[in-house]
């Protein structure tokens, strides 16, 4: 499926529009979006591929905004997002320390409907964009990673499959996997237990009663 990209749009001639395998299940899966406003942010940019599709169409209503977060910057991306002016935010640098001051309009949590991860690939790295990028990520909010199904032939710490596992197997109360293919796609949801929630408060309890037996032996033993 091809994008009828702006004519602004540059792309190198060398290179294919890798982001345009993903159209149709975009489309079927989360087109519903392109009807409302949204907050959006995309990490790794590459030439804009992923950035016009996500303005274009996700950002389109009034009060939308898109943030980028990448390590680099290119003549290719500084003109594909340049015609967009105050609706785009590019967030140069590590994903990581970009993260440490995030917000839009005064929120620091919750405030995404959309997140798109590509950036750097190492397992460790995905990890971490996807529990920063989580903690931003409004309920039903939908997050993407890519390159879920590639690069598994090599080592696990490598690979983008290690860290999402690891992530879905630790949040997987907080989000429903709605595709699995060479991209996966999940949607956050809101969970809670009144068990669990009594659990963890009887828990701090016994803790702290702990504590003060633990410093009335310790008082106890300094009078003798």
């Amino acid at each position: 499926m091809r994008y009828n990209y702006p004519l602004h749009f540059k792309y190198p001639d060398t290179e294919i529009v890798n982001f345009e395998a993903n159209l149709r299940v975009w489309e079927e899966i989360f087109g519903f979006m392109k009807t409302k406003p949204n907050v959006c942010l995309e990490i790794g940019a590459l030439y804009g591929g992923s950035s016009v599709y996500i303005l274009e169409e996700f950002c389109k209503i009034g009060g939308s905004h898109h943030y980028m977060m990448d390590i680099n910057t290119n003549e290719y991306i500084e003109t594909n997002i340049y015609p967009y002016g105050d609706k785009v935010t590019y967030l140069k640098g590590e994903s990581a320390d970009s993260f440490k001051q995030f917000q839009h309009l005064g929120e620091t949590k919750e405030f995404l409907d959309f997140v798109y991860i590509d950036g750097n690939h190492m397992s460790k790295y995905v990890l971490e964009d996807a529990v920063n990028a989580f903690y931003c990520l409004k309920n039903n909010g939908i997050m993407v990673f890519d390159d879920f199904g590639g690069s598994l032939e090599q080592e696990p710490h490598l690979q983008v499959k290690t860290a999402v596992d690891s992530f879905i197997n630790s949040y997987h109360k907080y989000l429903n996997v709605i595709y699995v293919g060479y991209q996966i796609i999940i949607q956050k949801i809101e969970y809670i237990s009144k068990e669990e929630l009594n659990g963890n408060h009887n828990m701090k309890q016994k803790q702290k009663n702990l504590k003060v037996k633990y410093s009335d032996a310790q008082t106890k033993h300094k009078l003798l």
